[in-house]
C-alpha cells in the first residue's frame, strides 16, 4: 500500500515536562517526563498512522537523540529508516506544562545543518519516494542551510506522476511552491500575514489574503485562527468553520500538525473538502486534550468531528 510522505527537514526529540507549579528563578520539581518523536512532519506522520493511514517521513536524524527519535517512531508504527542520517545530533525541544497556571511553554533548539553529503542523499532518496507516495505533505519553514526553492523539485516530482500535494508552510518557501499548483495550502493567520506582508484583522481581510494565495497557484487554501475557527477557500466559494469545545486544554503543541494529518487522511478517503476540513479540525482539537503531541484518541476525534460547524460565507 502506498504511504503518505511527510516531508519536514527538522525532526525533534520532544521532552514534555509536567510541573504542579512552575516558577521562574526558582528550583522546580518535575512530576512527569515523557519523550516522543516530534517536529511537524513526524507529528503528522504519527497522527496519520494512528488514524489508519500508512505514512513515512523525510527529514534528517542523527546522534543519540536521533536513535531515541527512531525508537519512539518505531513504537508508534512509523518507519524511521526513511530519515536521512546526519552526523549532528537531532535537536531537542522541551515543553513545560504548568498545571497550576494552566500555561504551556515551549523551549526550541535550533536545528543543526546536516552537511552537503547528507543533503544530496536526502534529495535523491526523497525524490524517489515522492514518485511512489499516496500523497506528499510538506510541513514547516526552511532552515538557513536550505534555499527558498528547496521544496520545489519534490512538488514537481509529485506533479509528474499525479501525487497530490499539501503544504503547511509560509513566506517564500510557500510562495515558490504555489507556482506548482499544490492541492492545498495550509497556514494560520499569522503565517498568512507574514507571507503577504500585511495585517489581516477582519474576516474580509483574511479572505482577501486567501484569494491572493489562490491567485498565486494554490488550488485550495485553508487558514486557521486557533480556537477562533478556520476558513476554507476554493475556486467555488468560501466557508467558515467553528471548532468544537474541548474537554480540557492540556497541551496545544502539535495541534496544527494533527489538523494537517486529518486533512490528508480525509482527502485520501475521498471526503469532500468541507468534511475534510471538519475532520482535520477535530484532530487538532483532540490533540489539545493529550499530554504529548500527536497521541490521538480516534474515538474522540470522531466525536469532535460531528460537532464542527461549517457555514458558507461566499
Amino acid at each position: 500500500m502506498k504511504k503518505v510522505l511527510c516531508l519536514g527537514l527538522t525532526p525533534v526529540l520532544q521532552r514534555t515536562l509536567v510541573f504542579d507549579r512552575l516558577e521562574t528563578d526558582e528550583v522546580n520539581r518535575v512530576r512527569q517526563v515523557v519523550e516522543s518523536a516530534a517536529g511537524k512532519a513526524l507529528n503528522t506522520a504519527r497522527a496519520l498512522v494512528t488514524l489508519g493511514t500508512p505514512a513515512q517521513t523525510a527529514g534528517f536524524n542523527g546522534g543519540d537523540t536521533g536513535r531515541r527519535v527512531a525508537a519512539c517512531l518505531a513504537a508508534c508504527g512509523v518507519d524511521a529508516c526513511t530519515l536521512t542520517a546526519m552526523k549532528a545530533p537531532t535537536r531537542v525541544c522541551t515543553t513545560l506544562i504548568d498545571r497550576a497556571g494552566g500555561t504551556v511553554t515551549e523551549l526550541v533548539e535550533e536545528a543543526p545543518a546536516p552537511g552537503a553529503a547528507a543533503l544530496r542523499r536526502f534529495t535523491r532518496d526523497t525524490l524517489c519516494r515522492t514518485a511512489e507516495a499516496a500523497m506528499l505533505v510538506i510541513s514547516g519553514t526552511l532552515p538557513p542551510y536550505a534555499d527558498n526553492e528547496f521544496y520545489v523539485p519534490f512538488v514537481r516530482a509529485a506533479n509528474e506522476v499525479g501525487v497530490p500535494v499539501v503544504i503547511d508552510s509560509h513566506r517564500t518557501a510557500l510562495i515558490n511552491v504555489l507556482f506548482e499548483r499544490p492541492l492545498l495550502a495550509k497556514l494560520n493567520v499569522r503565517e498568512l500575514e507574514t507571507t503577504l506582508e500585511e495585517r489581516l484583522k477582519t474576516e474580509r481581510q483574511i479572505l482577501r489574503g486567501m484569494r491572493d494565495v489562490l491567485a498565486l497557484g494554490a488550488r485550495n487554501v485553508f487558514v486557521t485562527r486557533g480556537g477562533k475557527g478556520a476558513y476554507l477557500l476554493t475556486p467555488r466559494g468560501a466557508w467558515r468553520f467553528t471548532p468544537p469545545e474541548i474537554a480540557k486544554r492540556v497541551n496545544p503543541i502539535g495541534s496544527g500538525d494533527c489538523t494537517t494529518a486529518g486533512i490528508a487522511h480525509a482527502l485520501l478517503a475521498g471526503k469532500s473538502l468541507q468534511r475534510t476540513v471538519a475532520f482535520g479540525l477535530a484532530c487538532g482539537s483532540a490533540n489539545v486534550e493529550s499530554l504529548t503531541p500527536a497521541d490521538l484518541d480516534v474515538k474522540r476525534v470522531a466525536a469532535l468531528a460531528r460537532k464542527v460547524l461549517c457555514a458558507r460565507i461566499a
